[in-house]
């Protein structure tokens, strides 16, 4: 009797636990196709998707975009496939934009799109609800991605009024950019113009003016593919000698050693020494014989933004001093990726012989 009641246990639990596998499996499957059907629904050709573009009430003028543009099918293909593409980007987040405008103006999905792209550090996590929280967000969020477009400040087409008010102009200037910047595998349409109603509010006089959003996308497609497969020394020696890496890693060590010594500093691990920037800045200031201000960068960074901002300040100064950008990101600095920090230290060593070599 102690048997079959230990065996009908055993049976109930097992059917239980068939239940609990069984609920489990119709639920994920839920979610699943109703993240693919909301997935099929935003990817639909556009009728009113952006339809709600909002209104740049800046400065002297208010600025609205014209009906004849919201109905270009050149306007529209490119809203769509920028779209796509973020929502390609987010695929693993499981966001679906659905509305450019309405779906990027509080920014999360912004800050979830950075964060994607560029690895970084947004804080500000959870949702904003009142229009001064949701402000303050993309605040945060459109700080971080001007820091990684590093666009000059005439050449920023957006700004949280805008972006937080859906006008359709800025959004799409801001995601051409980060589309440029980071790549996008479709080509987006070219020389795409929009026409904006801009009204003096003093005199309330209208005027239609004309706003370039994309240039020659082909050539600037083709520019970005031929710099993705351009292939280096060190691309070569990843791929066909890695036998020789160590010898590779030792002699640049030993030159950023002997550089780094003249202030009494060192490095042992190549990757690990070099991702907060510091090293880097005081190589740069020693090869150009420069003093670099302690207030310009972090001697002692924790957070990940203020090791970003001392490689991206490193970089920037090997450009000043003539040296061709190596093949990498601040950001793969940052992240220890071993073929970056031996492409710059590289560059360095080229630098300092072409500056020392007999006139």
């Amino acid at each position: 009797r102690c048997i079959d009641s230990c065996l009908f246990l055993l049976l109930t639990l097992a059917f239980l636990a068939y239940c609990v596998e069984l609920y489990s499996r119709i639920f994920v499957r839920h979610s699943v196709d109703e993240l693919e059907r909301e997935k099929e629904e935003a990817l639909r050709p556009l009728t009113s998707g952006i339809m709600e573009t909002g209104m740049d009430e800046s400065g002297d003028y208010k600025r609205q975009v014209s009906n004849e543009s919201l109905k270009d099918p050149q306007v529209q293909a490119l809203s769509q496939q920028l779209k796509e593409w973020i929502n390609d980007v987010l695929t693993d987040d499981h966001i679906v934009v659905k509305n450019l405008c309405e779906d990027l103006s509080d920014g999360q999905v912004l800050s979830a799109l950075i964060e994607s792209l560029a690895g970084a550090k947004i804080e500000h996590k959870e949702v904003a609800q009142s229009v001064a929280s949701q402000k303050a967000k993309l605040t945060e969020v459109l700080n971080q991605i001007n820091y990684h477009l590093q666009v000059a400040d005439d050449g920023i087409k957006w700004n949280v009024d805008n972006i937080h008010n859906k006008y359709l102009v800025s959004v799409l200037h801001l995601l051409v950019a980060l589309a440029r910047h980071y790549g996008i595998q479709r080509r987006l349409p070219s020389f795409v113009k929009i026409n904006v109603l801009q009204i003096t509010k003093a005199t309330q006089q209208t005027e239609t003016i004309s706003e370039q959003i994309t240039g020659d996308e082909e050539r600037e497609h083709y520019n970005f593919a031929a710099r993705q497969q351009e292939r280096d020394v060190f691309d070569t020696l990843f791929d066909s000698a890695p036998d020789k890496l160590n010898a590779v890693k030792g002699s640049l060590m030993a030159f950023a050693n002997k550089q780094l010594s003249k202030i009494d500093k060192s490095c042992n691990n190549i990757e690990e020494d070099f991702a907060n920037g510091v090293n880097l800045v005081i190589m740069m200031s020693l090869a150009e014989g420069y003093y670099v201000p302690l207030y310009s960068f972090s001697m002692e960074p924790e957070a990940y933004d203020h090791k970003l901002h001392n490689v991206t300040l490193a970089l920037n100064l090997m450009q000043e001093a003539g040296i061709p950008r190596p093949k990498c990101t601040a950001e793969s600095i940052v992240s220890k990726d071993l073929k970056s920090t031996l492409r710059v230290l590289y560059s360095i060593y080229l630098h300092l012989l072409q500056v020392q070599a007999p006139r």
